[in-house]
This record gives structure tokens, C-alpha cells and sequence, in this order.
């Protein structure tokens, strides 16, 4: 079940959304990513879960968002560019402990290869331009992170004070990808991982099987103890059912099988997108 709650715009970029138990979702509305970053705030760090897309600095949301005082602890969850753009605005960025992301985030992203995805053709809605003033798109590009810490495996734990978020690797969209479960107040933040819409786990860099075990690695160690997802995309918050996890996992088991899922007989028709491969 998704929330509305009530948002305020920094620079006219940035969707600030305050949602229950300390967490900020920091969203990106105007681009067709929609991307989210988060702000979890403890007694004495606050954590940056990645840092957006760098159109607009995501440091300027921060200094509205929290006391700058506190040290502020920044974490990436994969090396895709819509989760690192801000990375050049940090001293350090712990990181996946894995050698494919570390790659990706050396290398950055080139304006070649964010014109290859997609990425400037992204800035519409509703028909509508939403390209911020100034935005240079001929000459954009996201440099290489060289302030990367690759600290970040299996169980690796982040102490806020008075709040504990531990590292949970969940390979599949990338060969690195980690989520992260703040198990006292119940919220896993999935990034790429699984939310309510298409997930992308046929690029050349996903793999569908390991992306099939980390939902199920999911689900045996977390089901019973999840209250609140809290996505990479497409919305901030959602109330957590476990018959999204499953609907998941039976829809990925239909890819391996190269069969085609039936939308019309599942409650989240659009939890993965599958089309047979050419073969």
C-alpha cells in the first residue's frame, strides 16, 4: 500500500518527503527515473542512502534537511548513474565490496553512455519539459568516483547511534548490488531490488538467477520482521505485503522457465517485466 504524504521542492528538483521513523525520501519526480535517494537520520550519524542523479547537487538538499553537525555517513547501493551522480559532492562514499561495481564507479559515466540510455531524453512530463535551468546537456557527464571506500558485504553494520542498519547483498540487477534493513524500526531499503513496476534484471550486467536467490534470500531471513519498503523508484514508501516478495520470486521462476507471466492473475501485474529472449 502506497502513502501520499506532504512534500516540499528544494531548487525545483528535489521532492522532499518526510515519512515515519526518522527517514526523508529525497526524490528526483522530474526525470522519467524517478529516482530516490534517503536521509536516515540517528542520534549521532545520519546516512545518505546514494546520492541521486547530480543534475542538481544533492548537497544542497541536505543543508535544508539536517544538522551539519552530525557526521553524515554516505553510502551507494549499486554503480548504475542514477545512484551515484552526486558521489563528487562527498569526501567518501562507502561502497560494495565487489570489483564489478568498483569498476563502474571508477570509470563514472561518460555523456556517450548516459546518451545511450536514455538519460537526456528523460527530462518530460506530462508532455511538459522539466530540464532545470542552466542544466548544461551537451557537456553533462558523471566523473569517476575516486573517493570510493568498497567496505560494503554481507552484514556489514552501520551504527547511527541508537540505530543499527545492516548490509544485506543482493546481487541481480548488478553483480554487487546490496540492500539495507534497519531492523529496529522494520524498514528495508531496496533500491533496485524489488518494488511495485518493472524490474530490470536482462541488462548485460543483471543476472536473472542471482537475481531470483536474493529475493529469496530475502524472504527467508527478513519476511516476518519487514514493516516498510523503501524503493530506488518510481514512489517513497510502501507499507509492506509479503505477497510482493512472492509475486516476485513466482514471477522470476516463469522467466527461467522462458515462460511468459500471466498479468491478469497476479495482484502486481507489473512486478516484472519479461520478454523471451531470441534464441
Amino acid at each position: 500500500m502506497i502513502k501520499e504524504f506532504e512534500t516540499t521542492w528544494v531548487e525545483n528538483w528535489y521532492e522532499i518527503s518526510e515519512l515515519p521513523d526518522g527517514v526523508t525520501a529525497i526524490g528526483e519526480p522530474k526525470h522519467q527515473e524517478e529516482v530516490f535517494s534517503y536521509l536516515v537520520k540517528g542520534k549521532d550519524k545520519d546516512l545518505l542512502v546514494d546520492t541521486g542523479m547530480g543534475v542538481i547537487p544533492i548537497t544542497q538538499a541536505l543543508e535544508k534537511l539536517r544538522n551539519s553537525s552530525k557526521e553524515l555517513i554516505v553510502v551507494n547501493t549499486h554503480w548504475h548513474f542514477d545512484h551515484v551522480g552526486g558521489n563528487g559532492n562527498f569526501e567518501k562514499i562507502l561502497v560494495p565490496q565487489n570489483m564489478d561495481e568498483i569498476k563502474g564507479l571508477l570509470r563514472g559515466w561518460s555523456h556517450e553512455n548516459l546518451q545511450r540510455y536514455g538519460f537526456f531524453d528523460g527530462f518530460h512530463k506530462d508532455g511538459d519539459s522539466t530540464l532545470p535551468p542552466n542544466f548544461d546537456t551537451a557537456n553533462f557527464f558523471i566523473p569517476g568516483s575516486k573517493n570510493i571506500e568498497p567496505v560494503l558485504e554481507d552484514r556489514y553494520v552501520i551504527d547511527l547511534g541508537e540505530r543499527i542498519v545492516k548490509v544485506i547483498e543482493t546481487p541481480g540487477h548488478t553483480p554487487g548490488g546490496i540492500s539495507l534493513f534497519d531492523k529496529t524500526n522494520g524498514l528495508l531499503f531496496t533500491s533496485d531490488l524489488l518494488y511495485e513496476g518493472p524490474l530490470y534484471a536482462f541488462e548485460k550486467e543483471s543476472d536473472p538467477e542471482k537475481y531470483l536467490r536474493s529475493l529469496k534470500k530475502i524472504r527467508t531471513t527478513l519476511k516476518n520482521q519487514i514493516k516498510t519498503i523503501h524503493p530506488g523508484h518510481n514512489y517513497n514508501e510502501n507499507i509492506y505485503e509479503p505477497n510482493l516478495l512472492d509475486e516476485a520470486i513466482k514471477l522470476f521462476k516463469m522467466a527461467r522457465a522462458k515462460t511468459t507471466p500471466d498479468n491478469n492473475s497476479h495482484d502486481f501485474s507489473g512486478v516484472v517485466q519479461y520478454e523471451r529472449p531470441e534464441i
